[in-house]
């Protein structure tokens, strides 16, 4: 190929050039004078009703227009669009009704305008907290937690506030973290006030959200002594999270429930006495059942609890603190539960299980958990008997180890081998000559000599 002259190449320069404006200038959204002016945009909270968000505006016209909404937690923001555009100011309505959004929640959102040549302009964040305003609230801080309370004297706020630094200042200390962010909770003195605020069950007593560092709990005026637990047990969550979160892999909810029991009020005698009616009885719940959420009901939730704290119990006993530390360490690093477990203890999960339910007598044939459906009769038209069908497995122990009463049902009846076998011939004739039938046909479509070929 000839090489191009000095002024070849100076003219085809100046060519790709005003292409490459007039293809810039045609793009969607860089079009001049598709866009408007945003003036401050506002929000209006009113608890479990609604945020309504505003942002005025003017200038140009808005084809569309969208509002983009963060949570502190959530993967991404959402995008709803608006139904509806106003003149003057883009509106939208965030229902909370149905109880979505906890207490104090903290939202950023921000309106975009979409002009009719695809355009986009963003406009100002939002910042909005969903409080509680039901109440008219008071507040109380330490070095890093901050009581908020609306109802009891400054004694009782200051009491807890003191139950919430010493809890916080004795977790950090166990699982080897210096804490330095502050942490906001909210005294509900009622179990109304509290179920509604939270939308919780009546077995739970408190809560918390560790992406925006907020407890709540529901203690009475008269009843420190359950504020002196379930405070640091919150705060608790907190300093767990501050070390084990990560994008990857939540430890077990067993080991953050038994952690948060276990420093706020060690393994009592209730708990203990739980854990050991439930060996007696059969109803002991393995761990790996515990990972994820707790059962709500009254009958198992405190059970759930006591086992939690009693495997914690053991980790301290047999392995210590600095184990512990290096478990929740681990955690942090994005691990599995057996990764996190054999760095720290030197076994999986799945032995720390048998581990846990050797030390509380439970014996190593025992199975806890689901048994296997009964049986039942056999389908009309199998046998003429009345037969029942055996399980697909033998009948699991019973908790004692010893097996499970009942003898074994008989099969049904096998059919008669010689008629199988005839059966079994016709089918196979007829299978043969369809596929003779076949090939002859797909014979005489290839080639139309006459049958048989010469």
């Amino acid at each position: 190929m000839r090489p191009l002259t000095r002024r070849r190449i100076v003219r085809h320069s100046t060519a790709v050039l005003l292409c490459a404006v007039v293809a810039l200038l045609m793009a969607p959204g860089v079009v001049a004078g598709a866009s408007v002016s945003f003036g401050t945009p506002s929000a209006k909270s009113t608890f479990g009703k609604g945020i309504v968000f505003t942002q005025p505006y003017s200038g140009g016209r808005i084809e569309e227009a969208q509002i983009v909404i963060d949570l502190p937690g959530d993967i991404g923001p959402s995008v709803s669009a608006l139904q509806s555009l106003g003149s003057t100011a883009l509106t939208y309505t965030l229902d909370t009704s149905s109880g979505d959004l906890s207490p104090f929640q903290p939202l950023t959102a921000h309106f975009q305008a979409i002009f009719s040549d695809g355009t986009v302009q963003a406009g100002p964040d939002i910042h909005v907290t969903y409080a509680d305003d039901r109440f008219t609230w008071k507040a109380k801080s330490g070095k890093l937690v901050t009581i908020h309370w609306f109802q009891g004297t400054d004694a009782y706020a200051q009491q807890l506030l003191a139950y919430g630094e010493q809890g916080v200042a004795k977790s950090a200390a166990f699982l080897g973290i210096n804490e330095t962010k502050p942490v906001d909770f909210y005294i509900y003195p009622s179990q109304s006030a509290f179920q509604a605020g939270l939308s919780v069950p009546e077995t739970i007593g408190g809560q918390t959200q560790p992406t925006y560092r907020t407890c709540f709990a529901l203690v009475a005026p008269n009843d420190l002594a359950y504020g002196s637990t379930v405070v640091p047990h919150e705060l608790t969550h907190i300093v767990f999270n501050d070390i084990t979160d990560n994008p990857y892999h939540s430890p077990p909810r067993w080991l953050n429930e038994g952690l948060a029991v276990y420093l706020s009020e060690g393994y009592g005698g209730d708990n203990r006495q739980l854990v050991s009616r439930a060996v007696k009885d059969g109803s002991l719940v393995p761990l790996p059942a515990l990972a994820g959420y707790f059962a709500l009901d009254q009958a198992r939730i405190y059970l759930s609890y006591a086992e939690s704290v009693s495997a914690v119990d053991l980790m301290v006993r047999k392995y210590g603190k600095s184990a512990i530390q290096k478990l929740v360490k681990t955690y942090g690093n994005g691990a599995t539960d057996d990764e996190a477990f054999t760095a720290a203890f030197g076994i999986d999960t799945a032995a720390f299980n048998k581990a846990w339910l050797a030390d509380n007598s439970v014996a190593a044939s025992a199975t806890y958990g689901p048994r296997p459906a009964p049986t039942g009769p056999i389908p009309p038209g199998w046998t003429g008997s009345s037969q029942t069908v055996p399980p697909v497995e033998p009948p699991s122990p019973s908790p004692t180890g010893s097996s499970s009463p009942g003898g074994q049902a008989n099969l049904p009846t096998r059919p008669d081998s010689t008629a199988l076998a005839g059966f079994i011939a016709l089918v196979g004739l007829i299978l043969l000559g369809a596929g003779i039938f076949l090939h002859l046909q797909s014979q005489g479509e290839r080639t139309p000599q006459a049958w048989p070929p010469s």
